[in-house]
C-alpha cells in the first residue's frame, strides 16, 4: 500500500512537471543535422529583437522554449551553432497563445522550416506560397530590366515593355495582398500582410481593407501599425 502511495505521488510529481508552462506560447520542434548548438526564441521589442527564451540542444533531441505575449504577433527563431564556424540563421513564424511546432534542418535552417500550431500561421503559410512565386517573378523581370538598361546597345523598345510589364506585375502582387488580407479580415495577420507586401497600394483601398477588420484587429499591434501608415500616405498625397 505505502509503495503504491508513493507510485501515485511520484507520477503526479512527473505529469506535473512535464506540462508546465513558463508562458502562453509554448514552442517546440527539431533541428535536423543539428549536434550542438543555441537556440534563441526572440520577439521585437519597439525596434529591437530580444531574446525571450533559450535552449541549448545537445544531440539531435526535441526543443522547447516559451514565452508570454499579449496578443498574436511575428515572432524569431535564432539558430546560434557552436562548431567553430560561423553558421548563423534566423526564421520567422506567427505566434499567437497556443503550442507552435517547428521542424527544420540544419543545412537549411530557414528554407525547410515547417511550421504548424496557430490559424494565424497556417494563412501566412498559405500567403507564402502564392507571394514567393509573384516576388520570384517580379524579381525575374526586374533583373532583365537592369540588364537591357546596362546593355552596350540600348533597346528602348523593349526597355518599354519591360517597364510595363513589372508594373503589371506590381498591381498583380499588391492586389493579391489585399484580397488576402479582406478575405482574411478577422484575423491579425491581415493587417500584418497589408504592412509587409501591400504597402505600395492606394491608401484609399488601403482604408477600405481596415475598415472591414472587426475592433479587435483594428486595435492590434499592426492594425494600430497600419492605421498609422495609412493616416501617411493620406497626408502624403
Amino acid at each position: 500500500m505505502k509503495n503504491t502511495f508513493i507510485a501515485i505521488i511520484t507520477l503526479l510529481i512527473l505529469t506535473s512537471c512535464g506540462n508546465d508552462k513558463n508562458g502562453n506560447l509554448i514552442v517546440n520542434g527539431t533541428v535536423d543535422g543539428l549536434k550542438i548548438g543555441k537556440l534563441y526564441l526572440q520577439q521585437l521589442q519597439d525596434t529591437t529583437l530580444v531574446n525571450v527564451d533559450s535552449v541549448i540542444v545537445d544531440g539531435e533531441a526535441p526543443f522547447q522554449m516559451s514565452a508570454t505575449i499579449d496578443e498574436p504577433q511575428l515572432m524569431y527563431l535564432y539558430l546560434d551553432k557552436k562548431d567553430g564556424t560561423i553558421y548563423d540563421d534566423r526564421l520567422t513564424f506567427f505566434a499567437e497563445d497556443t503550442i507552435i511546432t517547428i521542424n527544420t534542418t540544419l543545412d537549411k535552417f530557414e528554407t525547410n522550416a515547417v511550421v504548424s500550431g496557430s490559424k494565424n500561421q497556417k494563412l501566412y503559410n498559405e500567403f507564402n506560397e502564392v507571394n514567393k512565386q509573384l516576388s520570384e517573378r517580379y524579381t525575374d523581370l526586374f533583373k532583365r530590366s537592369m540588364n537591357l538598361s546596362q546593355a552596350e546597345v540600348r533597346d528602348q523598345d523593349s526597355i518599354n515593355a519591360l517597364s510595363s510589364d513589372i508594373n503589371k506585375h506590381l498591381k498583380r502582387k499588391v492586389g493579391y495582398a489585399l484580397n488576402f488580407a479582406m478575405l482574411n479580415k478577422d484575423y491579425e495577420i491581415a493587417p500584418f500582410i497589408l504592412l509587409k507586401e501591400g504597402y505600395e497600394a492606394n491608401p484609399v483601398y488601403l482604408d477600405s481593407a481596415y475598415n472591414m477588420m472587426p475592433k479587435k484587429i483594428q486595435s492590434s499591434r499592426y492594425g494600430k501599425q497600419l492605421s498609422e501608415f495609412i493616416k501617411e500616405r493620406k497626408e502624403e498625397l
